[in-house]
């Protein structure tokens, strides 16, 4: 991760395991060839773009773009021009574009282009309830198997998420290391795969809409280490799942004001 990461812009509410993908062997026709984090519009960054290809990174954010809205259902992706954006030739955004339509994100037809179908409000709200189940789950069961060391490892990560929140650090990356870490001591693998399908329909930059995002995860983040820590697995999975579902009902009001801004209120 660059160390002039966009700090405050850039936070993420989730993250997962490296069955997310986020080195794909299977890709890497288009690999940045100075591995170097994904350049964002105003010089943020995606945490989990590390080491991936330049087609998984074009399309984490236009798939990003288009679960916030800022590409919306209907709109023409133009190649050419995210080509230029993006610094890369049209291949990599168009192989991005057929994973995106695996997704169900966007239509390829041979003569209109690519079209963006977008996703209902409806849709990405159900999406929050999911991984609110996954990963409650997670956190359960590392409440029941991680040994001490991973004990640690997320009670020094969530400090982490903190300190970074507060002096100005990478709190995007703390964060994002602080899921993964409790996903992972679950040592559950079936349920983490689970969490890296449902984190594709996910808003990654959450704050970049609700930036009360940020305060109110961290007291919400040492609630899950402390339940953790106690072995209290419903308490972890609890805690937990409310840590997603009142960053949902943080997006649904976000998402209630656009509907009223678009209509002029009325």
């Amino acid at each position: 991760m660059s160390g002039d990461h966009n700090r405050g812009n850039a936070y993420l509410i989730y993250a997962v395991s490296d069955e997310r993908g986020l080195v794909d062997s299977s890709s890497q026709s288009s690999v940045d060839a100075l591995g170097s984090p994904w350049r964002r519009p105003g010089g943020s960054s995606s945490v989990s773009h590390l080491g991936m290809t330049v087609r998984d990174r074009a399309a984490t954010e236009l798939r990003h773009r288009i679960l916030l809205g800022s590409l919306a259902a209907g709109d023409r992706i133009d190649l050419d021009g995210l080509a230029a954006e993006f610094g890369t030739s049209r291949t990599p955004i168009r192989e991005a574009c057929l994973d995106l339509a695996n997704d169900g994100l966007v239509r390829l037809a041979p003569r209109s282009g690519i079209t963006v179908l977008g996703i209902t409000n409806s849709d990405l709200l159900d999406n929050f309830e999911l991984m609110a189940s996954l990963s409650g789950m997670a956190a359960g069961w590392a409440a029941e198997r991680a040994d001490d060391v991973e004990r640690a490892r997320m009670r020094s990560l969530s400090d982490a998420v903190a300190e970074a929140s507060t002096t100005g650090g990478d709190a995007a990356l703390a964060n994002f290391e602080f899921h993964r870490s409790v996903n992972q001591s679950s040592h559950a693998p079936r349920v983490t795969a689970l969490i890296a399908r449902a984190a594709r329909l996910f808003p990654e930059r959450l704050s970049d809409v609700v930036p009360e995002q940020v305060s109110c995860s961290l007291p919400e983040h040492a609630e899950i280490v402390d339940a953790i820590d106690a072995h209290d697995s419903r308490l972890a999975r609890s805690v937990m799942e409310g840590h997603f579902r009142q960053a949902a009902d943080r997006l649904r009001q976000h998402l209630a004001g656009r509907v009223d801004d678009r209509s002029g209120g009325r």
